[in-house]
């Protein structure tokens, strides 16, 4: 089976949410940032999962307009959805909100792997902006984002199931 992964981030951590999600899926995976991404390339795959790191409930334009441009073609194949962002919100409304709640109905898996901060990440003020934040996790003796790798786990088994019960 021939899966894309198509992302957008800014920042690096959905980058290595979505590697790490493809080392361990059991089938032909390309990671596909954004910007690298053409309508036509959908049709070589038999599934797609479309990730996205949320900001302040949103992901970015170009992935928004991308999935606008190819509703369609994503509805007619299997899709998943990611997101990246803090943990313990409705995932489904920040889903509904991140995507357009016609492909949150239609995809056979969703998911919130969570993020984290890297402080050498961005450029001067994105640095300090994430070292704030950081600092203000530690004031309040809040434990740092990280990656939820136990939703990576089970979202990477649900795709080897489907794998493994595919016949061509």
């Amino acid at each position: 089976m021939k899966i894309g992964i198509i992302y957008s981030t800014s920042s690096k951590s959905t980058k290595k949410a979505c590697k790490l999600l493809s080392n361990k899926i059991k089938g032909n995976v390309q990671l596909i940032p954004i910007e690298k991404a053409k309508t036509a390339c959908l049709l070589k795959y038999n599934f797609i999962i479309l990730a996205g790191s949320a900001y302040n409930g949103k992901v970015q334009n170009a992935l928004k307009r991308y999935i606008s441009r190819n509703i369609k073609t994503l509805q007619e194949k299997p899709v998943a959805l990611v997101m990246n962002c803090e943990e313990g919100i409705d995932t489904r409304d920040r889903l509904n909100k991140t995507f357009t709640e016609e492909l949150v109905n239609s995809s056979c898996m969703n998911s919130n792997f969570g993020y984290e901060l890297d402080p050498d990440e961005g450029n001067f003020i994105e640095k300090r902006k994430t070292n704030n934040l950081i600092n203000s996790y530690k004031k309040y003796g809040k434990s740092l984002p990280v990656l939820n790798m136990d939703e990576i786990d089970k979202f990477a088994d649900y795709i080897n199931n489907l794998i493994e019960k595919r016949v061509d």
